[in-house]
């Protein structure tokens, strides 16, 4: 999988989230930050945001929000990375 596509899942599970909780959703792109940028989008978005990510990707790693490091918001892309770094590799990716 590539980075690009772990973005874009990330923007959809985030933007999916949103809609869902009746908040107002923004167009977010790769340097978008939902803790930030997204209306009421909170930390515990963040955890749901997570599993539902993670669980698309059939993937466990051991962390609780993927869009949050040591107290700082990540962008889509931080998080992203922070996914393909921690996925199985693939002989031919």
């Amino acid at each position: 999988m590539k980075l690009e596509e772990i973005e874009n899942l990330l923007i959809e599970v985030a933007s999916d989230l949103q809609k869902m909780s009746g908040r107002e959703a923004i167009n977010l792109t790769s340097e978008s930050s939902p803790l930030l940028d997204l209306p009421g989008f909170d930390s515990l978005n963040g955890v749901e945001a997570t599993v539902d990510a993670l669980s698309k990707l059939d993937l466990e790693l051991d962390v609780i929000n993927i869009f949050a490091d040591d107290n700082k918001a990540l962008t889509i892309r931080e998080a992203a990375t922070r996914i393909l770094a921690s996925m199985p590799t693939i002989e031919g990716d």
